[in-house]
């Protein structure tokens, strides 16, 4: 698994020396290209003054005044040179010494900037341009040396070249301690999950980036739903077990009690508490089938989830004709972990189908809030019966199988969710109704 700061470092470190590179070559390229041009520019002045001091005589040869001999023309190979050409004559200072510098005659207006190798292989920058005078045509060339150009230069790339090394570790430096303090909530993180795995905190509270909270607040999400989901899981197999153990005691004192003259009764009391144990497992593995394959899910699709909920209820109890009947207003998608949702209409439509003679209603309501009210049939209850209800281990009647631990769990979620539960009688059915408000994205 690659380092996400190694990533970053290294990215971080290519983008600045491809940048630092790219400026070093514009900037060198736009120093050359100003000085070449600043060159060109005054080369250019030199010759119209060359140009000023040209006649041709009355035999059509060059003449040039005093002045434009300057001591720079004058000694040889002293880095400044000129030509004049007039037709095929030509005329050249005397710092070219005895060397001939092969160029070529141009046409009036035309202008030539070149580099070449002059006396004792000095560079050159050549500047040819040809007038108009005296109604002929002179081809003035002007050649500088640029050796110390060239020196000036290179000295200037050094520094600017180290300068800029300078600068990009420098920069790296920065980029570096950037990095590290950047990333430092993502090892407080690292270190809470670790401080979560062995059990010294319930819960992520360390803080970090605003792309990284949303990860982190989920994460808590999930461990919160599932710790709740596991103590309710807890508290179901607790029950369970007591329940069994229960009548396994019942059946050790009935075995220890056993006479031939009891025995038609021992078997019946035998037999009663088999089917309450059978009745238990029963109950446990048809939670089981409700709930279904209960993937974690922040959203619950009610069109999709909801129908095969109800299939499975008809199954259970297949012994009688339940005409179900719901509808929703709103999106029928609720954000409302699946797993909690399931187990919450599973429960309360649970309870409606036990009870009810014929008839179960659901409506769903999703709005800013999250309104489900289930109505059956069946007998109800009393008013002063309907807040014990609630209550772990109450039952509404003793002859009929179950724990009394459905609407406790269905409270437990809906306060997990910063809800209620409301129970009372049903004036549409005449049976019992069961109101739960949710509120979504808001849990305790």
């Amino acid at each position: 698994m690659k380092s996400l700061r190694k990533q970053l470092s290294l990215g971080l470190t290519l983008s600045l020396v491809g940048l630092l590179t790219l400026q070093w070559a514009v900037v060198t390229f736009t120093i050359d290209h100003l000085i070449q041009s600043q060159m060109t520019a005054r080369m250019q002045q030199e010759a119209e003054g060359i140009l000023a001091g040209v006649t041709v005589n009355a035999r059509g040869q060059l003449t040039l005044a005093p002045h434009v001999m300057t001591a720079g023309y004058q000694r040889p190979f002293s880095g400044r040179y000129f030509i004049v050409m007039l037709d095929q004559s030509r005329t050249q200072s005397r710092s070219w010494w005895d060397v001939e510098l092969p160029v070529s005659a141009l046409k009036v207006g035309e202008e030539q900037v070149t580099h070449v190798t002059g006396p004792e292989s000095q560079p050159l920058l050549l500047l040819g341009h040809a007038y108009r005078k005296q109604q002929r045509t002179i081809t003035i060339y002007i050649a500088e040396s640029l050796v110390e150009l060239q020196q000036s230069l290179r000295m200037f790339h050094w520094l600017y070249g180290v300068l800029s090394l300078l600068g990009l570790l420098a920069l790296l430096a920065l980029q570096r301690w950037i990095v590290v303090n950047t990333l430092n909530p993502l090892q407080q993180i690292k270190e809470n999950l670790a401080k979560v795995a062995s059990g010294e905190l319930q819960q992520l509270n360390a803080s970090g980036p605003a792309e990284v909270m949303p990860l982190i607040n989920e994460f808590n999400r999930i461990l919160k739903s599932a710790s709740q989901k596991t103590r309710r899981s807890r508290l179901a197999i607790g029950n369970l077990a007591h329940g069994l153990k229960t009548r396994l005691a019942q059946l050790q004192l009935l075995s220890g009690e056993a006479t031939a003259e009891s025995d038609v009764q021992l078997r019946q009391m035998i037999q009663s508490c088999t089917d309450d144990i059978h009745q238990d497992v029963e109950r446990e593995l048809k939670r089981a089938r409700l709930m279904g394959d209960a993937v974690t899910s922040q959203a619950t699709d009610l069109e999709t989830e909801l129908p095969k909920l109800v299939a499975t209820l008809q199954k259970i109890y297949s012994e009688k004709t339940v005409a179900f009947a719901w509808q929703h207003e709103g999106q029928a998608r609720v954000m409302i972990d699946r797993e909690d949702m399931l187990e919450l209409l599973g429960n309360v439509l649970d309870n409606a189908f036990k009870w009810c003679r014929s008839q179960v209603q659901l409506n769903i309501a999703v709005h800013a809030s999250v309104q489900i009210v289930v109505e059956d049939d069946g007998p109800g209850s009393q008013a002063t019966e309907l807040t014990s209800l609630l209550q772990r281990g109450m039952r509404m009647d003793e002859s009929k199988p179950g724990s009394g631990l459905g609407l406790a769990i269905v409270q437990d979620i809906a306060q997990h969710y910063q809800g209620s539960i409301v129970l009372d009688h049903s004036a549409r059915l005449g049976g019992l109704r069961v109101t739960l408000t949710l509120r979504p994205g808001v849990q305790a």
